[in-house]
């Protein structure tokens, strides 16, 4: 008799995740590269870069979200941990559907407004001024939520200034879903960036011509 073959059990493959300094940062502005921190928006398996405390933090460093000289560390307790991480994945989703809103010309969420208001007033609560002349940041202030209110107020700088009618989507809409600002000369960038998405749509072309 031919002896029973038996399949092993399939094992959970684990990929280790994109070193942050490898992320990329093709959005022209602190909130879209934020925003962008989902890679592959719209494919059925996407990868968050700032899955953690640690990975938000270092990722904001590179930035330039926070200042290496700040001392933000990660929370301790974990509940706050959890809680900054809920923090991060809101104001993202929220700055995502005000900014395809826009890229749409469409009405802003009125969920989304909200969401970036209350960072705002976080964010102009946090700031006094100094001897200087200028707005400083509270020592209580500095803490983890911090790259949050300098995100929130670079997205009101670019919506409430010229730059915001450069608003574009990668047109790799079938996984991508990254923005940018348009900076070419003819106002025609396509892309996220011509080495990723650029080169892979090159390729499908000459794969099927």
């Amino acid at each position: 008799m031919i002896p029973e073959i038996r399949a092993l059990p399939m094992r959970p493959v684990f990929v280790l995740p994109r070193p942050i300094e490898a992320v990329r940062l093709d959005g022209g502005r602190l909130c879209l590269d934020f925003v962008n921190t989902i890679h592959d928006r719209y494919a059925a398996d996407t990868e968050d870069y700032v899955r953690d405390p640690q990975r938000f933090l270092a990722w904001c460093e590179r930035a330039g979200a926070l200042l290496p000289d700040e001392g933000v560390r990660v929370p301790r307790a974990l509940q706050k941990r959890a809680a900054l991480m809920r923090e991060v994945a809101n104001l993202r989703d929220h700055l995502h559907a005000l900014l395809a809103a826009r890229v749409d010309d469409l009405p802003s969420p009125h969920e989304a407004v909200r969401g970036l208001d209350g960072w705002l007033h976080l964010a102009w609560a946090g700031r006094s001024l100094g001897a200087d002349g200028r707005l400083h940041w509270r020592a209580d202030a500095r803490d983890a939520r911090l790259p949050l209110k300098r995100i929130a107020l670079d997205a009101l700088d670019l919506f409430s200034g010229p730059s915001a009618s450069r608003l574009r989507r990668c047109a790799n809409a079938t996984s991508c879903g990254w923005l940018f600002l348009d900076t070419s000369k003819n106002q025609r960038r396509r892309w996220c960036a011509m080495e990723t998405c650029g080169t892979a749509d090159k390729m499908q072309r000459y794969r099927r011509g």
